[in-house]
């Protein structure tokens, strides 16, 4: 992996249970997580000025990630990793609350809609999470329907296939590894 730096815009691997995954960091902060390892990121033209997030260096990534996954990093530590400035207000409050939904658990889109302040935007919910751009990290494989499984990745029929499973078979997959069953 590259060693991280300040003020600046590139992408890293992220040595995942999935394979090798594309991440996009900018000013310290996680701007994308690619499920697809074929896809890469560019930097982006202008960065943000604002304060460097705690990613400096691939092993800071590493270290977050492994917490993420085994499910013991705090909802703040997964905000203060993320970069949302591509996202808007009411999208950056769906992640926010989204980013508290623990490991081993579920939520209905009219549940965090709720959370995120707007009870009655559980199809605006289902469209933010279709343009997560950090997925695992913000983790939208926990949001489901009232009535079964939802959606995951925007869309299965979009062609990227996470580690080579139907984006809803994956879904289902990580579900199963936090010990969540869902219909």
């Amino acid at each position: 992996m590259k060693r991280a730096a300040g003020r600046t815009g590139h992408e890293i691997f992220w040595r995942s249970p999935w394979g090798a995954l594309p991440v996009l960091l900018v000013n310290g902060r996680i701007r994308a997580i690619t499920l697809d390892p074929r896809e890469s990121h560019s930097a982006p033209p202008s960065l943000n000025q604002g304060p460097l997030g705690p990613i400096r260096t691939s092993a800071d990534l590493s270290r977050l990630m492994k917490r993420v996954t085994q499910g013991t990093a705090t909802a703040r530590e997964i905000t203060a990793a993320c970069d949302l400035s591509g996202s808007t207000d009411f999208e950056r409050k769906v992640f926010e609350a989204l980013a508290k939904v623990r490991r081993g658990r579920v939520i209905s889109y009219g549940e965090l809609a709720a959370a995120a302040g707007s009870p009655r935007a559980a199809r605006a919910v289902g469209s933010a999470l279709g343009k997560n751009p950090i997925p695992i990290l913000l983790p939208c494989h926990r949001v489901v329907a009232s009535k079964g499984i939802g959606g995951y990745g925007g869309s299965a029929n979009r062609g990227w296939r996470p580690a080579g499973q139907d984006p809803i078979a994956f879904k289902r997959a990580l579900l199963a590894r936090e010990g969540v069953q869902v219909r």
